[in-house]
């Protein structure tokens, strides 16, 4: 059976926008320059405007993380260690959402991944909302 055929998690992004520049915000969370490096900025730049867009996606020692949770933790272990200078800037963001992707297709029948309360808790504390995308086979 080809991978179209599976339903599997892909990854999880967090995705700010912002009416500044969330450069010093995507350097702070993903340096580039660290051998053991989790986070990843997958984009940073203008977008819409006045409105600033950076996506980060984390990563464990194997590549992507094999759950949601395990991905989001990530994600707010580097957010919940911005410096302090920063936190400015991080409440400057208009939208926080973590984005969960699944591909879609027909086995297994069903594929779940519990998010615990302490995660949710995390999130709420940050502002972050969850969203959930289904990409399409064969996309």
């Amino acid at each position: 059976m080809d991978d179209d055929c599976w339903v599997y998690y892909i990854n999880t992004d967090l995705m700010l926008t912002a009416p500044v520049n969330l450069a010093p915000l995507a350097q702070a969370m993903a340096p580039g320059d660290l051998p053991e490096e989790s986070i990843s900025c997958l984009h940073d730049s203008q977008a819409d405007g006045d409105l600033y867009r950076s996506v980060f996606e984390a990563f464990g020692p194997q590549g992507s993380y094999p759950t949601p949770d395990e991905s989001i933790r990530a994600l707010l272990d580097a957010i919940e260690q911005l410096p302090q200078a920063l936190q400015p800037l991080w409440q400057a963001c208009t939208k926080k959402t973590l984005d969960i992707g699944y591909n879609s297709g027909v086995t297994p029948r069903s594929v779940s991944h519990p998010i615990p309360i302490d995660t949710l808790l995390r999130m709420q504390s940050l502002g972050i909302d969850l969203c959930i995308t289904v990409y399409s086979v064969g996309e």
